[in-house]
This record gives C-alpha cells, sequence and structure tokens, in this order.
C-alpha cells in the first residue's frame, strides 16, 4: 500500500516587523518574486521627451502582478528589478502580497 503524498503548507507572514526577517535573505540571494499590486499599473521603462524633461504619456496594459528581484527595503518602499532591467519604487502601501512560491507574505 502506497502513502499519499502530503502537501507542503504554505506558510503566511503577515506583518511588516515579522516580514523584515523573511524579506532580507530574498534581498541577499536576489530571489525571483512575485509581487500583487493593489491597483492596476503600467510597468515599464518610462521614456522622457529630452526636449522639456517630462515623461511621455506611458503605452502598454495595466498589471496587478509581476515578477522582479527585491534590492532594497525602507519604512516607507521596497525597491525591485525587472528581468528587463527596469527598476521600481512601489510603496509599502501598494503591496497586497510578495511570494517566493513556498513562503507568502501579506501585509495588513
Amino acid at each position: 500500500m502506497k502513502r499519499a503524498k502530503r502537501k507542503a503548507q504554505r506558510k503566511t507572514i503577515r506583518s511588516w516587523r515579522e516580514a523584515t526577517g523573511l524579506l532580507n535573505p530574498w534581498r541577499k540571494d536576489l530571489r525571483t518574486l512575485t509581487i500583487e499590486l493593489k491597483q492596476p499599473r503600467v510597468i515599464d521603462v518610462a521614456p522622457i521627451d529630452f526636449v522639456s524633461g517630462e515623461p511621455v504619456e506611458r503605452e502598454g496594459k495595466p498589471t496587478k502582478e509581476f515578477r522582479g528581484q527585491l534590492i532594497y527595503i525602507s519604512n516607507t518602499d521596497l525597491t525591485m528589478r525587472r528581468a528587463s532591467g527596469a527598476i521600481l519604487v512601489i510603496d509599502r502601501y501598494e503591496v497586497v502580497a510578495i511570494s517566493d512560491g513556498k513562503t507568502r507574505f501579506e501585509p495588513r
């Protein structure tokens, strides 16, 4: 008789204080993480009009979820690097969840 495999339970962390112990190893290892945002956002390289110095209207479809590497954490925001090389600064209040596939962080 074969034993049924138990599915490994995901660990969920709820507070930013607990998350620093989790986010710092992810940052040091440059793990690819999945980030979910509250509102859809166009995540693309922002071209700049060199004549006026103003950013040009962004093209592309808005997305709520993307993948990237965590570079820096501060009290107010997270800095992420996308696979394309684009660097994003995301405010903490915009984050719904961060996951590496095994452990999930959902701030309250």
